[in-house]
């Protein structure tokens, strides 16, 4: 991650990265521009941190990141 080599006993065909297929996003774009959505996009840090979580998210936001979100609105 910061320039470090990878350990020796980690194979790269077995690692994973959370990212969304392009197939998802260009549908989840098709639906969105269909309906007229207003959308927001953002970066937080640490935020694919895997964690089951239920319907309802809530979130506190502080310092940096919640300023931002708020220039955002």
């Amino acid at each position: 991650m910061d320039g470090r080599p990878q350990r020796l006993c980690t194979n790269k065909k077995e690692v994973s990265s959370p990212t969304v297929s392009i197939e998802a996003m260009m549908l989840s774009c098709a639906i969105d521009a269909q309906e007229n959505r207003y959308v927001i996009v953002s970066d937080i840090p640490g935020a694919f941190l895997h964690a089951e979580v239920g319907d309802n998210v809530q979130m506190l936001l502080e310092g940096t990141v919640a300023e931002l979100m708020i220039k955002l609105l």
